[in-house]
């Protein structure tokens, strides 16, 4: 960015903490920042997990005296006032937008006339989408663009509301930074195992499916154990689950790691079982450390990173068999493996930051 004053973003966010939307803000910001942008991220949350760079604004923190719908109101205050005064030149919302009404009056009061990009991150659009389809035109028909991380999930919202904007920008990733991450010193296992991290909810993530198949494979004989990262609220659930399996000895759970990556890159390879995603960075982590993956085909994003037999196995959603098979598959065919081990890391370069950016400056132009 060859101008001299600087492009002004405002990132408005729920928060930087734990989640793939939330990763894919916090890069997102220092993308832009570095790129020459002057970014201000509004985080509605006290919950900063991961590094961002940029001026933030922790709502929560600046409404801890305040309770119920008066912190709410200061909540709105507060960001109007930050918009009207810094004048930025562009809003990027990327924040889950689950009550259209509420949406509809920051749209009005809080955004205003400025040029407002909406981010839609997952390809359950009832998170930032009315049911209804009049409403959901008349939420979006001022925004100067929506953006979908996956070419389904565009073509989804596009449809269902008959929109005329919409693109697709996938989530970037920073090689470097990852590949530095991974070579941090965590005590990872010794023993031999797949991997499945991220936020254990049995409605979006199927965690159940992914321990019913794993029991049912050859794996747990083989010596091969299932190593979980993470936490969420159905984590006693998939525990018992275990338990009722009786495959306590080949299931590791752990917490939350802000740092999955040293994890990943020792894994033989890494797992995901979703109902749905946007588009699943845990799939392209993976695969930017070297590590093949296996897959249902959830709407929306594995379809357009797998490759069944070059990085991967590409599993059809919601069926057991062909899932155990395919964890079978990778542990058993050691030339279909290192055919997949092979293919990662070029499979992804098309994420790497250097190629994303453009797409996002051409979104955020200089403005005279």
């Amino acid at each position: 960015m060859t101008q001299n004053k600087r492009i002004k973003v405002c990132l408005m966010v729920s928060s930087l903490g734990a989640g793939g939307a939330e990763r894919s803000s916090a890069i997102l910001s220092r993308m832009l920042e570095d790129s020459g942008y002057d970014v201000t991220i509004v985080s509605i949350l006290d919950d900063i997990v991961y590094d961002y760079k940029g001026n933030l604004v922790n709502l929560e923190l600046l409404t801890s005296s305040n309770k119920g719908l008066h912190k709410r109101w200061r909540k709105f205050v507060i960001s109007r006032k930050l918009i009207r005064e810094n004048k930025f030149d562009y809003i990027i919302d990327a924040a889950p937008r689950p009550w259209w009404f509420r949406q509809w009056f920051i749209n009005t009061f809080v955004y205003q006339k400025t040029d407002t990009v909406f981010i839609v991150h997952s390809y359950n659009i009832g998170i930032y989408f009315p049911d209804n389809r009049f409403l959901g035109k008349l939420l979006y028909k001022d925004a100067y663009e929506l953006i979908g991380v996956s070419k389904e999930a565009v073509c989804h919202f596009k449809e269902k509301y008959g929109l005329s904007k919409g693109s697709c920008i996938y989530n970037a990733f920073d090689r470097k930074r990852w590949d530095t991450m991974s070579e941090v010193n965590v005590e990872t296992p010794s023993y031999p195992y797949i991997l499945s991290y991220g936020r254990i909810s049995e409605d979006s993530k199927n965690y159940s499916f992914l321990v019913e198949s794993y029991a049912a494979s050859r794996l747990p004989k083989q010596g091969v154990r299932l190593l979980i990262l993470g936490d969420g609220p159905d984590k006693i659930k998939i525990q018992n689950l275990v338990k009722k399996l009786k495959i306590e000895d080949c299931v590791i759970f752990k917490g939350f790691s802000e740092n999955p990556f040293p994890y990943v890159k020792k894994a033989l390879y890494t797992t995901l079982t979703s109902n749905y995603e946007g588009f699943p960075m845990v799939l392209i982590e993976s695969l930017a450390m070297g590590t093949p993956v296996v897959s249902v085909d959830c709407k929306s994003g594995p379809s357009e990173v797998i490759v069944t037999g070059e990085n991967g196995i590409l599993v059809p959603l919601n069926k057991e068999m062909a899932f155990t098979e395919a964890l079978n598959k990778m542990i058993e065919d050691q030339a279909f493996y290192q055919k997949c081990k092979n293919g990662t890391i070029s499979s992804v370069s098309k994420f790497e930051i250097e190629n994303i950016i453009p797409q996002w400056q051409a979104i955020l132009p200089f403005k005279k």
